[in-house]
């Protein structure tokens, strides 16, 4: 299932769009972090959203995407996204050994699941990578069902960033906490009034 637009208008239930940053065998940062966000919209929002981003973008057609941008293009970025009308769930995981990523996304995101929906979320549109990793984060998702932490009606998708601009919004805040982990915090604090970050002990 792809999730590649917004709710009806007027439909209260809200929607995520979530993307990772990773750090792995990093000086500044010994441990290493992988780090989920996921941005939160009423659909009423969403339309006005995409525009925003997309008139973010340097030329048209384009996207944007974190380590392509300048930092004063971040600066730019991260002003506009705390303007914006949604929120940000964050959780960080660690430690993470490079060999062992898939094992810190699957802590963070079980988290992550359990977070958006205590919050009335329904709907969620990850970053697709690849088919197998996408089966396994489904996998992920059947497992939290079970488990109780979301409900039976909470459905998970995939899209990529050239069909959805939500998605390039957690791809900027993901790369923005990355940005604070390794000593550089200015965009994270930009966006500090609608952040929330959760720390996770990757078993």
């Amino acid at each position: 299932m792809f999730i590649t637009t917004g709710l009806s208008h007027g439909d209260p239930t809200l929607s995520a769009w979530v993307d990772e940053s990773v750090i792995v065998d990093g000086s500044r940062c010994p441990t290493g972090t992988y780090t989920l966000a996921a941005v939160v919209a009423k659909a009423a929002a969403v339309g006005t959203t995409r525009d925003v981003v997309r008139a973010l973008t340097l030329t048209r057609g384009g996207r944007l995407h974190w380590v392509d941008e300048s930092g004063k293009r971040r600066d730019r970025i991260a002003a506009a996204i705390a303007a914006l009308e949604l929120s940000v769930i964050v959780v960080a995981g660690s430690p993470v050994q490079r060999a062992k990523q898939e094992r810190a996304r699957r802590c963070c995101l079980e988290r992550l699941l359990q977070e958006l929906s205590s919050t009335g979320v329904r709907e969620v549109c990850l970053e697709s990578r690849t088919a197998t990793p996408d089966r396994r984060d489904l996998s992920l998702v059947e497992s939290a069902r079970r488990k109780g932490l979301i409900p039976r009606g909470f459905r998970v998708g995939f899209a990529r960033p050239r069909d959805e601009p939500m998605l390039w919004i957690p791809d900027a805040v993901a790369g923005a906490v990355t940005a604070s982990r390794l000593g550089e915090p200015r965009w994270q604090l930009a966006m500090s009034e609608i952040l929330t970050e959760h720390e996770v002990e990757v078993r």
